[in-house]
């Protein structure tokens, strides 16, 4: 019984530092799994537009600032701390050409029936 660490609560602030730690690894783990984690990739827009609309899905709390752990994720995976800035006026410019979608709930709906339906039937 004493081995349940879990019942112990965290702060709301840990919490939101947690959440974040997930987001962020959960999107290296994307980005790792489509290969684009070479240095040719840093400056490039399809990939900053795929980690703004992953960051946008994901992220649900309104504490979390987006931009802000877009430009964490992106020094971290290419380890240049002086594109920053070039980063920053990239994701204000998608910003404003209005290219960051967030995924609806209608098609998040329509995507769980179809993998209920079809992908179940594969798997048993």
């Amino acid at each position: 019984m004493s081995d349940k660490l879990d019942l112990v609560n965290i702060t709301p602030g840990l919490a939101t530092e947690v959440k974040i730690q997930q987001i962020r690894e959960k999107i290296i783990a994307r980005l790792t799994e489509l290969k684009l984690l070479e240095q040719k990739f840093k400056n490039n827009q399809d990939v900053l537009l795929l980690v703004c609309n992953l960051v946008e899905h994901l992220v649900k709390d309104k504490k979390i600032k987006k931009k802000e752990l877009v430009l964490d994720i992106f020094t971290s995976i290419y380890n240049n701390p002086n594109d920053r800035q070039l980063v920053d006026s990239n994701i204000e410019f998608l910003h404003s050409n209005k290219a960051i979608k967030k995924l609806s709930k209608f098609y998040l709906f329509c995507v769980g029936i179809y993998e209920y339906l079809f992908m179940s039937k594969k798997k048993g």
